[in-house]
């Protein structure tokens, strides 16, 4: 990933002076993560073994930058950015995890960006690491379908019974010489009732071919997520199908369609400690480009305070041998070459402000 310096010094100086501006009926935050590690990785690329300290084992580090304005009868608009950081290199990246503006009111929110996908939000609750770095629902079960979109138009319904609908759509790059490379598709339904949440998720992505400029391809992904809260224990399940063109260029780009299953949990044990594990199983139905393979992690977090937290995630997938495309166990500069089935344990620190 390339990054590129001043961008988050510029942003936040922007921030401040956009705060000691700000109206009366106007309001404008600062948060974020600072997220520091430790880790082991083994089986992940040329270095079969390596210690080394990462950002973000649990979250992003980040800042966000969020405002809202009251424009009366109920109405507001609203914005987020979100610069992201390595916080072990003080580097900042060259995109933003999100940005994205819009107008909420009664009758829903609709905003327009750079934001996260209605699978994400299904999924992504269901995720017992909360898309942590070794999140298993992450590093297999999406693997390649997007879940955060540029040039994005996105509409979320009020409540109604418990009900919450989103949809979502995307026109892509407009350098794309392909007219539907980029084009996003989606939408989603969730229910909440008491202790219980589903929630299901279709989209469809239309893909530049990397090789094919002018060319772009489809790939279909359904998701069904749920989750039941017994006392401080939450129990988890998602359930995903793929079917389609899926691709990262210059690297990678396969063919393929198939199933996987995630079962989880999340144990609030007292408060400050907590526990989280995570199972997937993904049956492709090629094991051509992908395989079927089985991945774990498990994690124990322990709150030093309200804000700071101590954790360590361990993490391990089991890749078929002759798949030239293996699931990893972290994005951050971690991906596993052809045979190797990856494992890693960080041992880190967490910091909201």
């Amino acid at each position: 990933m390339q990054f590129k310096k001043l961008s988050t010094p510029l942003l936040l100086a922007g921030a401040l002076a956009l705060t000691a501006g700000a109206q009366a009926e106007s309001s404008l935050s600062l948060s974020g993560y600072m997220d520091l590690n430790f880790e082991h990785i083994s089986s992940s690329g040329q270095n079969t073994k390596t210690n080394r300290m990462t950002s973000g084992g649990l979250n992003n580090s980040r800042f966000n930058i969020s405002g809202l304005e009251d424009l009366g009868s109920g109405n507001k608009a609203f914005f987020t950015i979100e610069p992201m950081f390595s916080a072990n290199t003080g580097v900042a990246s060259d995109q933003m995890r999100q940005s994205f503006l819009g107008v909420r009111g009664d009758w829903g929110s609709f905003s327009m960006g750079r934001q996260f996908t209605p699978s994400y939000w299904i999924a992504g609750y269901a995720d017992p690491t909360w898309a942590a770095a070794y999140s298993m629902v992450n590093n297999m079960q999406f693997y390649y379908a997007a879940y955060r979109v540029n040039n994005a138009f996105s509409y979320k319904t009020p409540e109604l019974s418990g009900f919450t609908g989103r949809l979502f759509y995307s026109s892509g790059e407009s350098s794309n010489t392909s007219q539907q490379g980029g084009r996003f598709l989606s939408a989603s339904l969730e229910y909440r009732n008491g202790p219980l949440w589903l929630g299901f998720a279709h989209q469809t992505q239309y893909t530049q071919d990397i090789f094919k400029r002018d060319e772009a391809h489809s790939a279909r992904d359904n998701f069904f997520a749920g989750v039941y809260r017994i006392g401080s224990v939450e129990p988890t399940f998602v359930f995903h199908t793929y079917d389609g063109y899926y691709a990262y260029a210059p690297w990678v780009q396969f063919r393929s369609s198939g199933w996987d299953a995630q079962l989880g949990v999340r144990w609030n044990i007292d408060g400050p400690n907590r526990v989280h594990a995570s199972f997937v199983h993904r049956q492709d139905r090629n094991n051509q480009d992908i395989g079927t393979a089985n991945g774990l992690t498990i994690g124990f977090i322990h709150g030093l305070s309200k804000r700071t937290d101590l954790y360590v995630n361990a993490s391990k997938v089991w890749n078929r041998s002759d798949i030239p495309n293996p699931y990893p166990v972290s994005w951050i500069d971690a991906t596993p070459d052809k045979g190797q089935s990856p494992s890693g344990i960080q041992f880190g620190i967490r910091h909201a402000f």
